[in-house]
């Protein structure tokens, strides 16, 4: 089965100010981590870097040592999954239980290992509607055999 689970989300501010590194190599570092999505858009502020990793504490924590400035946030993490092309469904299954999504984003890390995440108006209830919803149905049928071993953690 699918992991469809609330996760600790990173905002990376990376401004103007230079710093010795960059924050993936930062991260790097630190073979304890695995970083499970990695996003980046700009803005007014410069560009923003969106991490889940498997510790969100020591991931801000190394990161605010090395001078970036980091927000955590809570999100909707759903994966491994094997194949692409599943933020569509599920945010139609969460807009018509009237969850909104407030955005949404897919990451990969390997060819058949993706990762979607959704910042939503409810991340609890989210969570039981994919739980139990067709889409997760879906995602849960067509995963690996080892992601099916996988539990649905909350």
């Amino acid at each position: 089965m699918s992991i469809a689970r609330r996760e600790t989300e990173i905002s990376v501010r990376i401004g103007e100010e230079p710093h010795k590194a960059s924050a993936t190599t930062v991260i790097a570092r630190y073979t304890d981590i695995e970083v499970f999505t990695m996003r980046s858009y700009c803005n007014r502020d410069g560009v923003v870097l969106l991490l889940v990793t498997t510790d969100a504490v020591k991931t801000s924590h190394v990161l605010r040592v090395a001078g970036f400035q980091c927000d955590v946030s809570p999100v909707v993490l759903i994966g491994p999954i094997n194949r692409s092309g599943w933020a569509a469904p599920v945010g139609a299954e969460l807009a018509d239980a009237g969850i909104e999504v407030l955005y949404s984003y897919t990451s990969h890390k390997d060819r058949d290992r993706h990762y979607l995440v959704f910042k939503t108006s409810d991340d609890d209830r989210a969570i039981r509607v994919l739980t139990t919803g067709p889409a997760f149905e879906s995602l849960a049928g067509n995963d690996s055999p080892q992601d099916r071993e996988m539990v649905v953690a909350d």
